[in-house]
């Protein structure tokens, strides 16, 4: 029985849409009114506990839905897990005209392969590979969903006969009930991959036994031979003779993700600056790794930072709401806030968005005591986290990040102003929504991490990171901010004030730019 908009669980979380159905249950969008924060439930009937312990195997497999809570209230069970907002694989197909091209799943694809690839390390396989099952979120990263299905591979009954299944999706093992392992998603993948390309499935296992026509199939796609024979070695009925993993196949497939991988240590070089510009007080405020920088009005950094694969590097910047009360406390708190986090987190192994997703419930609650004392305060904030060879984002307002990678600049972040969403509903914009914040830190009845625009990556050698408040990113055409990452050196910083400090009225700039 569907549950209704506004029915309340646990005292807790309030039903506020049906997002989706399938044979485990029902997935609903609520609100968890404890911490503010929007939620995804999964609502069934017959216990979910198999799904949850699943869920925790994965808290540090990155694109999933991670769960936050499971219980069962009037013989109901539920599972708690993080929103992912976006399309299915299965939509985004239809709404392209019934297929997708080789080179728009070479786009998409990549970061489920690193998904799965991770849970199969982990001793987890899937069972339920499907288009449905795959996730666009706004920012175009692929996340894979619904583990109703999955399993351990220490368990000994791989047997698939009471498990709800996507028909024509299975490999053949799972029909005969034999033994299944990471070779059962490569084949559910790959059968996808061909819906994908051609809007039809394949013949049963059966019918392809006295001539199978996928070789034929795939010939006349406009796929590389390479691409061809690694589908068909995906697709082999029998299972020894298939790929063994999600990574044997991702390298044939889609080739190796990168040809500038950074080293297991490197060093990134760093300079962060920050200027009064024409204001009476800077109400920036920014920090690199493990270095605290309080702003006062004039403050400039530079140095190297030594990274390994173990550790977790970051850097940030805060922007206090103009309007607020004693807004350069609210973004020096904020500022302070990061570097316990980051000197408390260092050597965390835990998955960078699971970790900067309870620092923000944290920190958002810290500026909310502040305002109490002070009067209402609030501040952006923008972090870009790094370990190893992958960043994680997250930024509140709108101080933007910037990546510059083979030449070619793009936005990481979002921007959270009342004149970007006039823009995007098409509206008419008047100058002073350029200055008005729709989310930021001091927010009463919300959660950071609900506001915050969360997005990961990966970093390859020669990548050039901005990361800014406004007084620099609104003064500065793309094209400009580009070449000026291009400078080697010091002159970067250096040529992008000069620049800045041209612009009459001159608002508090901050501005760090690290190279890898």
């Amino acid at each position: 029985m569907e549950l209704k908009r506004g029915t309340r669980i646990n005292n807790r979380y309030e039903i506020l849409e049906l997002i989706g159905t399938g044979g485990f249950g029902s997935t609903y969008k609520a609100i968890d009114h404890l911490i503010n924060r929007y939620v995804a439930i999964k609502c069934s009937e017959r216990s979910l506990s198999h799904e949850a312990k699943i869920l925790k195997a994965l808290n540090n497999v990155p694109n999933i839905s991670h769960i936050y809570d499971y219980f069962i209230y009037e013989d109901k069970h539920y599972i708690v897990m993080r929103l992912i907002t976006g399309i299915s694989l299965a939509e985004f197909r239809r709404k392209n005209g019934g297929t997708i091209s080789a080179d728009m799943i070479k786009q998409l694809l990549p970061t489920a392969m690193i998904t799965l690839d991770q849970m199969h390390e982990e001793g987890i396989i899937h069972r339920d590979i499907s288009p449905g099952n795959f996730i666009i979120s706004e920012d175009n990263i692929m996340y894979l969903i619904d583990f109703g299905a999955a399993t351990s591979l220490k368990e000994l009954h791989l047997k698939n006969h009471n498990i709800f299944r996507h028909v024509g999706l299975e490999s053949p093992e799972q029909l005969r009930e034999d033994l299944q392992g990471p070779w059962s998603d490569v084949f559910s993948l790959c059968v996808t991959i061909v819906f994908l390309l051609t809007g039809e499935g394949i013949p049963s296992a059966e019918d392809r036994k006295a001539f199978d026509p996928v070789p034929g199939m795939l010939t006349r796609l406009s796929l590389t031979a390479k691409m061809q024979n690694a589908l068909i070695n995906g697709l082999s009925l029998d299972a020894n003779k298939r790929y063994k993993s999600i990574k044997a196949f991702s390298n044939d497939f889609f080739g190796k993700i990168s040809d500038n991988e950074l080293s297991e240590s490197y060093s990134v070089h760093y300079h962060a600056k920050t200027f009064i510009g024409d204001r009476v007080v800077n109400q920036d405020n920014f920090m690199v790794d493990t270095m605290y920088a309080y702003a006062g009005e004039d403050c400039e950094i530079k140095g190297y930072i030594d990274c390994n694969k173990d550790e977790y590097h970051l850097v940030a910047v805060a922007d206090g709401v103009a309007s607020s009360c004693h807004a350069e406390l609210a973004s020096k708190a904020a500022i302070q806030a990061v570097s316990h986090f980051i000197d408390n987190n260092i050597y965390n192994e835990g998955l960078a968005e699971n970790i900067i997703e309870e620092f923000l419930l944290q920190v958002n609650e810290k500026i909310n005591i502040l305002s109490e004392k002070i009067g209402k305060t609030a501040t952006t904030l923008s972090i870009f986290l790094w370990k190893n060879n992958e960043y994680c984002l997250a930024n509140i307002g709108d101080s933007p990040i910037y990546k510059l990678s083979k030449g070619k600049l793009e936005l990481l972040s979002k921007e959270h102003s009342l004149a970007r969403e006039k823009i995007d509903a098409g509206l008419d914009v008047k100058p002073r929504d350029f200055h008005t914040l729709t989310r930021y830190l001091g927010k009463k009845d919300a959660a950071g991490s609900d506001m915050a625009y969360i997005r990961t990556g990966r970093i390859e050698a020669g990548d050039i990171v901005l990361i800014c408040t406004d007084g620099v990113s609104k003064v500065l055409s793309d094209n400009t901010k580009k070449r000026y990452m291009k400078i080697d050196g010091d002159r970067a910083m250096k040529k992008l004030y000069k620049s800045v400090s041209r612009h009459e009225n001159m608002d508090n700039c901050t501005a760090i730019i690290l190279k890898f």
